[in-house]
């Protein structure tokens, strides 16, 4: 394994960049909107004593209800014996949760999503060696009210004849003007119907026959199948993969669990719009140096209604509405419908984590860029319920380089920078093959036009200085020329070798597709296809959860 540090990586957010970047003065401008710095021993204390007393004053439910919960949604999803152990481990008050979660997808979505469940099982462990008087068990949030169906119901892989392939659903076409009126359905609770089986065999037809593909199809297809549901099948599939590993999934959407949470959506009716004032105002500073990436809404809540879940807005007179709905509620109304059936409401970006750390003694959460970035804003939302704010702890980022792949790298002497700047990388590769190097030929006549436009700027020095401006004009469009002329040599030159092209995009498939990182693109049936159980225990051995680089991988 080697490293890369992120401001060589495209795509991340400044926000993010800074919080991972291990200067204490980039994590300064942050610290105002953390609770805990994710590096320091003495800041996991503080939040593990502070939840020890916080926790169990701050709940207004009994502990065993939720473990009776865990309990039977884990059955259901099929979990093994370690993790019917630590369900029992959190009867105790000197056991914590370190949690991470995302939206249920097909066969688990991207890459990330096993990432952050190596770095949820890892850190777990890693904090029982720090802090041994306590318990800490890895715990799985399943976002399965998020109603972003077109994000959920596909996935990307590398096919038999090494293309980027996307297997899935068809997505729905809708014009701006339709796209707020489309399904708003929780995507979990959404069961397949016998459509899935062809997706199934997208699966089949597009993977590699190997030894290990049939084993991987009978897993997938007896959970991704007719009947069944985004919720029950994700969580079977995550936990057949990590079978070993004793991670506790929670399913906020069930009727119980909502029960519980129904002082939360309580305060939250009753008391807005303080929540979102405040995270307004936090917001605000933090707009300073970053881009936002929540808006809070003057309700954080969604209402179940015909099967659609709704945004709660307030109206004149203490009355709500459901947007995009004729629905109207009395306060009273709506708040005696808490009482009688609270699997109705639903909570939104900004109340989810409060949800999740009311109900679980969370201690750290593990989450990806975006996930940092929102958090910062929700400083506020915490001291509003009166919740201690866990570690929000970086995952492990990485990208996984195959063989066939490491050998081109090698070959051509290419970095993984390289491969995410295109022109750079086929100029690279094509100089090392050709006879003509074009980025040297281009080089020497580039300083030769250098010398000619000198020569220009003196002899018009003496004619006329009010002409100079036209010389470095000419200067600029020449130059901008010659780059764009370099350009077509490369590719011309790359044309002539299919192999080098044909290298090429293979290459930047794997690891760059999509112009993403591999990690939010590729799919793990891929990798499990190719490398069966070994590849999680190769993450698992590899993946250093406290080096905050991005990570390299070799196959």
């Amino acid at each position: 394994m080697y490293t890369v540090e992120f401001n060589k990586l495209p795509n991340f957010n400044n926000l993010y960049l800074d919080y991972i970047s291990g200067s204490e003065e980039d994590f300064n401008k942050l610290k105002p909107f953390f609770n805990a710095h994710y590096r320091e021993n003495e800041d996991f204390f503080k939040v593990i004593d502070d939840k020890m007393h916080n926790y169990n004053t701050s709940r207004y439910f009994d502990k065993n209800v939720l473990i009776d919960i865990l309990k039977r949604q884990n059955v259901t999803f099929g979990a093994g014996e370690q993790t019917a152990h630590n369900i029992e481990l959190l009867k105790s008050d000197e056991t914590f949760a370190v949690v991470t979660g995302q939206q249920v997808g097909l066969y688990t979505g991207p890459l990330y999503t096993i990432l952050k469940t190596i770095t949820t099982v890892k850190l777990a462990k890693n904090l029982k060696e720090r802090f041994p008087q306590f318990n800490f068990v890895p715990v799985f949030w399943l976002e399965s009210e998020d109603h972003d169906i077109d994000e959920a119901n596909h996935v990307y892989l590398i096919n038999n004849q090494n293309e980027l392939v996307r297997v899935g659903f068809e997505q729905e076409s809708v014009s701006d003007e339709d796209n707020a009126k489309k399904s708003a359905k929780p995507v979990g609770s959404m069961k397949f119907d016998e459509m899935v089986n062809s997706i199934n065999e997208q699966l089949r037809s597009n993977l590699l026959d190997t030894d290990f593909k049939i084993k991987l199809m009978d897993m997938i297809t007896s959970l991704y199948k007719e009947g069944n549901d985004y919720k029950t099948a994700f969580a079977g599939m995550a936990g057949s993969i990590f079978k070993d590993y004793g991670i506790v999934f929670i399913d906020p959407g069930d009727a119980e669990v909502k029960r519980l949470l129904s002082p939360v959506f309580e305060k939250e009716l009753t008391s807005s719009p303080k929540l979102c004032e405040s995270i307004i105002t936090t917001s605000a500073e933090l707009e300073k140096s970053y881009d936002l990436q929540v808006k809070p809404k003057v309700i954080n809540m969604f209402f179940m209604h015909n099967e659609n879940r709704l945004l709660i807005e307030p109206r004149d007179g203490g009355k709500f509405a459901l947007r995009n709905s004729k629905r109207r509620f009395e306060a009273d109304e709506l708040l005696g419908i808490l009482q009688e059936s609270p699997e109705l409401f639903s909570p939104n970006v900004v109340l989810r984590p409060i949800c999740q750390d009311y109900l679980l003694p969370t201690v750290a959460y593990v989450g990806g860029p975006g996930e940092i970035s929102y958090f910062a804003q929700l400083q506020p939302a915490y001291k509003h319920y009166d919740i201690t704010m866990p570690v929000i702890f970086p995952r492990a980022s990485v990208t996984i380089i195959e063989n066939k792949i490491s050998k081109f790298m090698n070959n051509f002497n290419v970095k993984l920078e390289d491969i995410f700047h295109h022109n750079f990388l086929v100029s690279k590769v094509v100089d090392k093959l050709s006879e003509i190097k074009v980025d040297d030929e281009i080089s020497k006549y580039m300083d030769e036009l250098n010398k000619v436009f000198y020569d220009m700027r003196n002899m018009t020095v003496k004619v006329d200085q009010t002409l100079l401006n036209a010389v470095d004009n000419m200067k600029e469009k020449t130059k901008q020329s010659l780059e764009l002329f370099k350009t077509k040599l490369i590719n011309a030159q790359a044309k002539k070798s299919d192999a080098t092209t044909t290298q090429i995009d293979k290459v930047t498939n794997n690891i760059y597709p999509n112009h993403n990182l591999q990690e939010r693109v590729l799919n793990i049936a891929y990798f499990l296809n190719k490398y069966d159980d070994a590849f999680i225990k190769k993450l698992f051995h590899e993946i250093d959860v406290l080096n905050f680089n991005h990570q390299v991988i070799e196959m």
